[in-house]
């Protein structure tokens, strides 16, 4: 389950790009009919194959009762009135339909795996539409409050102690065009057998059994077996992608080179007209140095002819310092930046990860 559910999240991420093309439609109200009409696909295949087990059967009915999944139906009705976005919504779902069939899921699991995804946790992702306005539909039972945020810390030297090395996964994820494409992102294999799958986790203040109590989904086990590493995944043992681990970088360690992040998403892999692509960019010297820039642009095409939007961020100059997993910043004006870094020592000219995002390195 833990790569269906990633997958799904990645293709409920596609659809919502459509708003470029018609800005009268609720971007939230769009992806959040993504999922439950996914869902309710899959949920009726499950029925007519005997049902939900009783503790699926319940958490559905408690995810339905808790996120107003019954208002988020009636919202949706909106989309219908719209031939177009009616039209899109359905290839979005045909395409997570098609996409998943093709792995052989099965349906209860399928339905069961979008109903956890945290797009459907409407409540916290999009409470507006809950709100009762606009719809016949009763009211959601109101989520509890939120617990106060939690301030990051940078790993400590006892932390850093209970790590075995760091590995690297891979997962889908939701490309420029809605297309799907494969994320290469760092794990965290601990001493005691345990796997963190979220390297930020690192930096939650309440420590590692904390972090893992609030987010269970972030955990997961491995072992060496045969001189082969694997990770426990929903079929048992499999081979961690990645075989080659690292501990430490190496005490003053430096980059060389311009890194950049590259990101969006769309809806032309669905048979639309809108791409939306972001960048970040950081460009590091041996000396010390660094400058950090990026942007983001958006075309969408319509019976009129299209519209293409572009911007940039100002950049920022700056010396940078490795300590141990942090890349410390500090800026020309003044401004700092810590992030945690990882990357493959004997290997940094090809990628690094910042907050568990993959930066590749690029000429120019």
């Amino acid at each position: 389950m833990r790569r269906l559910r990633g997958w799904i999240c990645g293709l409920a991420g596609a659809l919502p790009a459509a708003v470029l093309a018609a800005p009268a439609v609720d971007e939230a109200l769009l992806k959040a009919a993504l999922v439950v009409r996914t869902f309710d696909h899959f949920a009726a295949a499950c029925q007519q194959r005997g049902g939900f087990k009783p503790a699926d059967a319940s958490s559905v009915k408690a995810w339905e009762r808790d996120h107003g999944v019954a208002q988020i139906r009636a919202r949706a009705l909106a989309i219908d009135s719209d031939p177009a976005q009616k039209q899109q919504l359905e290839r979005g779902v045909n395409t997570i339909v098609r996409q998943i069939d093709a792995k052989g899921v099965e349906p209860c699991l399928a339905a069961v795996t979008a109903s956890r995804t945290r797009d459907a946790q409407f409540a916290a992702v999009a409470p507006q539409l809950l709100s009762g306005a606009g719809s016949a539909a009763p009211a959601a039972k109101p989520a509890p409050p939120a617990p106060p945020p939690v301030a990051s810390v940078r790993p400590d030297a006892a932390l850093l102690a209970q790590i075995d090395s760091f590995g690297f996964d891979t997962r889908p994820a939701m490309g420029i065009g809605g297309f799907i494409t494969t994320d290469i992102y760092p794990v965290v294999l601990f001493r005691d057998g345990r796997l963190l799958t979220d390297v930020e986790g690192l930096m939650f203040a309440g420590g590692m059994a904390a972090h893992q109590a609030a987010h269970p989904k972030d955990w997961t086990r491995w072992r060496r077996q045969g001189g082969e590493l694997q990770i426990a995944g929903e079929k048992g043992w499999e081979k961690l992608e990645f075989q080659s681990t690292f501990r430490q970088l190496p005490k003053d360690f430096r980059l060389d080179g311009l890194f950049r992040r590259l990101g969006g998403t769309g809806n032309v892999a669905m048979g639309g007209t809108a791409t939306v692509a972001a960048w970040n960019e950081y460009r590091f010297t041996r000396d010390g140095r660094v400058s950090r820039g990026g942007g983001a642009g958006a075309r969408a095409e319509s019976t009129g002819g299209s519209v293409v939007t572009r911007s940039q961020a100002a950049g920022q100059q700056g010396r940078y310092r490795i300590e141990g997993v942090m890349l410390n910043i500090r800026y020309d004006d003044g401004s700092e930046e810590s992030r945690l870094i990882i990357t493959d020592p004997k290997d940094p000219t090809g990628a690094i990860w910042l907050d568990g995002q993959g930066y590749a390195q690029r000429r120019r």
